[in-house]
């Protein structure tokens, strides 16, 4: 059934309420198809290394980057990173890889569990990372989801101020994952599906796989000028870009990463 916009927009309070009391802890993932492994590092939050060699990218979320060179630490990196090595500090750890194995920087995408429970719904639940989806790995993006919902209902974590940053706040080359909020100023079709302007300064690219997604939950290509939330990495225009193109760009991945704003 398609939702319409004004009706998920007065909705949405009580969808989050609904799914916040059908969440129950540890009901993330599939652990019965998990092999038992051996943590040997903890990089950060999302990412460790196996006792056999095996650099493993937590699949669903996405964590405070660490301090790297020149650049600080993000809020609540180090603790992200301190909890999952207490969550793995002694437990019986094991894994299952994802639909897609590996990524492009050859690090193995997987789901870790301990003692049966899925690490990221707890790194989640604490308020500790962000729930992002990128296909073909999103079969528990929605239980993960509820997970963050439930971190930022009670305001913990990551949650106790506001992660959501206007798209007009954005700063000159600024890049990253980030949490973005702002107006629909224009939407295009192109040959590989749609770009979604906002605030005429984010061009963000919408597959047609993941369109029709979005399709499914509302009619979201007449939402000119509605206020949405998107999620993903952003990264500055290149040098070599046409003048027209807008500053910044992000490929929206999945359908979980897009919302209409209920505020």
């Amino acid at each position: 059934m398609r939702i319409s916009k004004k009706a998920l927009l007065l909705c949405g309070a009580f969808f989050i309420a609904c799914n916040l009391a059908n969440y129950s802890h540890a009901q993330c993932g599939d652990p019965a198809s998990a092999q038992k492994v051996e943590v040997a590092y903890v990089y950060d939050g999302d990412t460790v290394k196996l006792s056999d060699g095996r650099k493993i990218r937590l699949i669903g979320i996405n964590t405070p980057e660490e301090k790297k060179d020149t650049q600080p630490a993000e809020f609540l990196a180090r603790e992200a990173t301190i909890e999952l090595k207490a969550l793995l500090r002694g437990a019986d750890v094991s894994l299952s890889l994802g639909i897609e194995k590996q990524d492009r920087y050859k690090r193995w995408l997987g789901h870790l569990y301990i003692n049966g429970e899925s690490v990221a719904e707890q790194l989640l639940s604490a308020g500790l990372a962000y729930q992002i989806g990128i296909p073909p790995n999103v079969q528990f993006a929605d239980c993960f989801k509820r997970a963050e919902e439930s971190a930022a209902f009670a305001g913990r974590g990551l949650w106790k101020i506001s992660p959501w940053q206007n798209v007009t706040d954005l700063k000159d080359k600024e890049s990253g994952f980030r949490l973005l909020i702002g107006k629909i100023s224009a939407i295009k079709p192109i040959r590989s599906g749609w770009i979604v302007e906002v605030d005429d300064l984010l061009a963000i690219k919408v597959s047609h796989e993941v369109g029709q997604g979005l399709s499914e939950r509302f009619e979201w290509q007449k939402a000119v000028g509605e206020t949405v939330r998107i999620r993903g990495w952003v990264k500055p225009k290149s040098a070599s870009a046409p003048s027209h193109y807008q500053p910044w760009f992000m490929n929206l991945s999945d359908k979980t990463d897009f919302e209409f704003s209920i505020d």
